[in-house]
C-alpha cells in the first residue's frame, strides 16, 4: 500500500503546507510518493529528502528580496500597495525589461535550499508538473524522468507562473509554471503507483471537486482564505502555517470543527444539548408544509435550517451526525458575534463565550418586530433590523422574541423562509439557556 502527498501551488500560500507537514509528522503518517506544483513542487522537493528544519527556515526567512529583485509584497490592501509606492517604479522597470519579474534571489534560494542529491537518493518518490511551452504540452515528471542536474530547474520550471514570473529555459525550451495543467498533482500521484493520496489544497473552492468524496482520497482544504499569492507579511505566513496545521489534525479526527478549531474532549458533557438541538432543528422544518408553504413545498422537500448547516459543515452528504449539527450551527453563531478563530477552543469555554456576547433582552427593543407581521411588511422590517443591527443583533432579538413567546408558527415559517442563519444562531441559543 503506497501512499502519496500531493501538494497544490498558490505562492507564499504555500505556507499552509508546513503546517500540515507539522502534523503529519506528529501523528506518524509516512509517506511514499510526494508530488507538487509550484510552490507544491519546492515544499515537495524538501519533503522527499527529509529537510523539515530546512523548510522550517524557508518560510521563517522568505522575504520579497529573496524572490524579486526589487520587489514587491502583493498583498490585497490599498495601505500594503501605498506603503510600497516607491518601489513600485524601480520594480515596473525591471518587469518589463526581463519579461516579468527579476527572480534571479528566488534561483539562489531554491539552489540553497533544494538538495538534488538527498532526494533523488530518497527511498519517497517524487514528481512536479510544467508546461512545455513549445508545444503547449503538460509534462508531468518523476525524478527518475528528469535529467541529472536539472531537478532545480525543472522545479523553477513549474514554479515560473507567468506573467508575473518569467518563463524558464532548459537547455533551450521555455517552460511555464505547471499550474496552467493541474495546480494539485493527484492524478500525477496515482499514475506513479500511490494506492491513496493526501491532497493538500490551497484554496478555499476545491480545486478537484471530484476527489472530495473519492474513498483513496483525502482532501486537506483550507478553513479559511489564504491571502494572495506573494503576500510576504510575517503574520500571514505564520497563521497560515498554524491554519495549516489545525485543520490537518481536523481531517484526521484529532480536532473537530470546520472555521473553528475545538478540542475533542468535552462533547460528551453536551449530549442533552445536542439531542435537543438537532429534534428543535427537525420539529422547525417539518412546519414547512404548514400553510400557504404547502402549496409549494411537499415533505421532504425542503430542509432550509439543515442545509444551511451542512454547506457550512460542507461534508460527505450522509455522513452527517446530530454533533456535527450542533458545532455547525456554534460555528454560525461564533461567526455572527465575532469570536476569534485564530486559536482553538474547548466546546465549554465556546459556548460561554457566545452566551457572554448577548446583552439583556431591554438592548434588544426590537424583539417583538416578528410579532403580527407578515409579508412584505415583514420582509421590509427584516432588512431594516438586519442593516441597522446586523446579523448578531437580528439573531439575538429572535432569541429573546422565542423567550418572551413574540415568535409562534407563522413567524417561526417567515424567519425559516428568509433569516435562516439568524434562525439557526438563535435556536442553537434557546437551546443551550433551556438546557444547561
Amino acid at each position: 500500500m503506497k501512499r502519496a502527498i500531493a501538494l497544490c501551488g498558490g505562492g507564499t500560500k504555500g505556507a499552509y503546507e508546513l503546517g500540515v507537514w507539522r502534523a503529519l509528522r506528529e501523528l506518524g503518517i509516512e509517506y511514499d510518493i510526494v508530488t507538487g506544483t509550484s510552490i507544491g513542487a519546492i515544499n515537495g522537493s524538501l519533503m522527499v529528502s527529509g529537510d523539515y528544519d530546512k523548510a522550517c527556515e524557508l518560510w521563517e526567512t522568505i522575504r520579497p528580496e529573496n524572490v524579486m529583485t526589487e520587489g514587491l509584497n502583493l498583498t490585497t490592501t490599498i495601505e500594503g500597495m501605498y506603503n510600497q509606492r516607491e518601489a513600485i517604479g524601480p520594480f515596473l522597470k525591471k518587469y518589463v525589461k526581463n519579461k516579468g519579474a527579476d527572480i534571479s534571489p528566488f534561483l539562489e534560494f531554491i539552489d540553497r535550499m533544494v538538495d538534488e542529491g538527498k532526494v533523488r537518493a530518497s527511498r519517497t518518490d517524487y514528481g512536479l508538473v510544467t508546461v512545455q511551452v513549445s508545444s503547449m504540452k503538460a509534462l508531468e515528471l518523476s525524478k527518475n524522468e528528469i535529467p541529472q542536474g536539472k531537478l532545480k530547474d525543472f522545479i523553477m520550471a513549474s514554479a515560473s507562473i507567468f506573467p508575473i514570473f518569467p518563463m524558464h529555459k532548459i537547455d533551450g525550451e521555455t517552460y511555464l509554471d505547471g499550474c496552467y495543467y493541474d495546480n494539485l498533482p493527484i492524478d500525477l500521484a496515482l499514475k506513479m503507483g500511490a494506492d491513496e493520496v493526501i491532497a493538500v489544497d490551497l484554496h478555499t473552492s476545491p480545486s478537484h471537486p471530484a476527489y472530495l468524496n473519492k474513498p483513496c482520497v483525502t482532501c486537506i482544504i483550507p478553513s479559511r482564505s489564504l491571502g494572495t499569492i506573494l503576500n510576504f507579511d510575517r503574520k500571514v505566513i505564520e497563521g497560515n502555517i498554524e491554519l495549516g496545521y489545525w485543520d490537518a489534525l481536523k481531517t484526521f479526527g484529532k480536532m473537530k470543527g470546520k472555521n473553528y478549531t475545538f478540542y475533542p474532549e468535552g462533547f460528551s458533557e453536551y449530549s442533552e444539548v445536542i439531542q435537543v438541538f438537532a429534534s428543535r432543528v427537525a420539529r422547525a422544518e417539518s412546519y414547512l408544509t404548514e400553510g400557504i408553504f404547502n402549496r409549494f413545498i411537499k415533505p421532504g422537500d425542503s430542509k432550509k435550517l439543515c442545509g444551511n448547516i451542512e454547506e457550512h459543515i460542507r461534508k460527505k452528504p450522509g455522513a452527517y451526525t446530530k454533533e456535527d449539527y450542533f458545532l455547525g450551527a456554534a460555528e454560525l453563531c461564533g461567526e455572527m458575534f465575532g469570536l476569534s478563530g485564530t486559536h482553538p477552543w474547548r466546546i465549554g469555554d465556546f459556548i460561554r463565550e457566545i452566551v457572554g456576547k448577548l446583552k439583556g433582552k431591554e438592548h434588544y427593543p426590537d424583539i417583538f418586530l416578528f410579532h403580527g407581521r407578515k409579508g412584505r411588511d415583514l420582509i421590509l422590517g427584516l432588512a431594516e433590523l438586519k442593516q441597522r443591527g446586523g446579523s448578531d443583533y437580528m439573531a439575538a432579538c429572535m432569541y429573546y422574541g422565542y423567550q418572551e413567546g413574540e415568535i409562534d408558527l407563522k413567524e417561526q415559517l417567515n424567519l425559516l423562509a428568509r433569516q435562516p442563519y439568524e434562525l439557526t444562531a438563535a435556536l442553537f441559543l434557546l437551546t443551550v439557556e433551556e438546557v444547561l
